[in-house]
């Protein structure tokens, strides 16, 4: 049987804040959500005040623009510095932590949070490694959030890694293990409630068995591995952390790259057959778009055969919002088979005709249709992807366009708790 190493794992050394019967200043939402909504971000700000807070030590996307990102950036390197000093993080032993986040509606998800090498990733679509990447990667988006990184002597994930597990064998058997609470709180900002177990090594026998009973039952390519972690939320924070330990791993001696904290990024694992994971589309918004006459034009410029306001034509179906009225857009033959795609294809072209032009990446239609009822910005609504097709097509065919999916909304996705060190500290 295979090892945890020779799987891509490894027990994370889990920093947890000190003070935590209650996390509702501690928690902080994902930093690429909200991206356009400056005014959430000031209001989680405002909440948490001079208070101790996982806001402190992440810099939200709304702000990777801003004026003064420098010292925003400088900001969150000393608060990590500070909170380690003044010990506010308490360091757990090495050992997994099994999390049941609870939503608004009542559903629940259960992840495990463990430590992937990065030695086992890629994103290129040539490369068949045991964690691969479900979406494209924009290697663009990889400089300012190195940067962020570089300077970091902690990481705290928002990345969510996925495991297809019909059976419910790998994480499942840990919610009635005996395990000690480290962790149970409710979330401010419509979050919900959180529960952490902690899992040591000596109770994680049951989890290595069942990943390498995943692993055996996956065919595996001529001379790579089978996908047995697909990434989810946090694409592009993984391929960053690759790109940090690629720059760290050339400073170091053969014996000094085995097990450098940089090395692994901390994630939570979560199955993708799990009742509480919901699949959504992730949308898009052009804002200073010219309406749907843009969206016309652009489709004659590449040649797009399209039809619009027939709810019978056969095709890739698309929804439009402009001026807060709905119109349907269908695509006889479409530029690509996942409608995300398609839909970027146009947006670029857009984008190209008009410089004032930019499009930001939505989670959730109520959002979309506020965004698309404003003047001059037009609103794409998307199907998004199914939970049982994404293993079999990103395993056949590679990785899908760049924001085809997401996980659940955007109030659920995974909140900022543990953090890891990335330096001998």
């Amino acid at each position: 049987m295979r090892s945890f190493a020779q799987l891509g794992v490894r027990f994370p050394s889990l920093l947890v804040p000190r003070s935590r019967h209650s996390l509702e200043k501690w928690c902080v939402i994902a930093c690429d959500q909200y991206t356009s909504d400056l005014d959430y971000w000031q209001a989680a700000d405002a909440a948490v005040g001079s208070s101790p807070s996982a806001l402190r030590l992440v810099l939200p996307e709304v702000y990777l623009k801003s004026a003064d990102l420098e010292n925003r950036l400088s900001s969150c390197a000393e608060a990590m510095h500070r909170y380690l000093n003044d010990g506010v993080l308490e360091a757990l032993p090495e050992g997994f932590m099994l999390v049941q986040r609870r939503f608004a509606s009542g559903q629940v998800r259960t992840g495990l949070v463990v430590a992937l090498d990065l030695e086992r990733y890629s994103y290129d679509h040539a490369d068949k490694t045991l964690i691969r990447s479900t979406e494209d990667t924009i290697p663009d988006r990889i400089p300012p959030r190195l940067k962020i990184r570089a300077h970091a002597p902690l990481e705290l994930p928002h990345i969510m890694v996925l495991i297809d597990d019909p059976n419910h064998t790998v994480i499942d058997p840990l919610v009635s293990a005996d395990l000690a609470t480290v962790y149970d709180s409710d979330l401010a900002f419509n979050m919900g409630h959180i529960t952490g177990r902690f899992v040591p090594p000596e109770q994680a026998g049951g989890v290595l068995c069942a990943l390498n009973a995943l692993y055996d039952a996956m065919p595996a390519p001529e001379g790579g591995d089978p996908m047995l972690f697909a990434m989810g939320d946090g694409n592009h924070s993984f391929a960053t952390a690759r790109a940090h330990w690629h720059n760290v791993r050339s400073t170091l001696t053969e014996a000094e790259r085995l097990d450098h904290p940089a090395r692994f990024a901390l994630c939570e694992l979560v199955n993708i057959h799990d009742p509480g994971l919901a699949f959504e589309a992730i949308h898009r918004v052009v804002f200073n778009s010219g309406g749907t006459e843009a969206v016309s034009r652009a489709l004659e410029r590449l040649g797009i055969p399209a039809v619009f306001h027939d709810e019978t034509a056969p095709g890739q179906q698309i929804r439009l919002i402009c001026a807060g009225r709905e119109t349907l857009l269908t695509l006889p033959k479409p530029p690509c088979a996942v409608d995300a795609g398609s839909v970027d294809v146009i947006i670029a072209e857009m984008i190209k005709a008009d410089a004032q032009a930019t499009v930001d990446y939505i989670h959730g239609e109520a959002e979309v249709r506020r965004y698309g009822a404003q003047a001059g910005n037009i609103g794409f609504l998307l199907q998004g992807v199914t939970k049982s097709a994404l293993f079999p097509t990103v395993g056949a065919f590679g990785p899908l366009p760049r924001k085809a999916f997401s996980m659940g909304s955007a109030d659920e996705k995974r909140c900022y708790l543990e953090a890891r060190a990335i330096d001998r500290i």
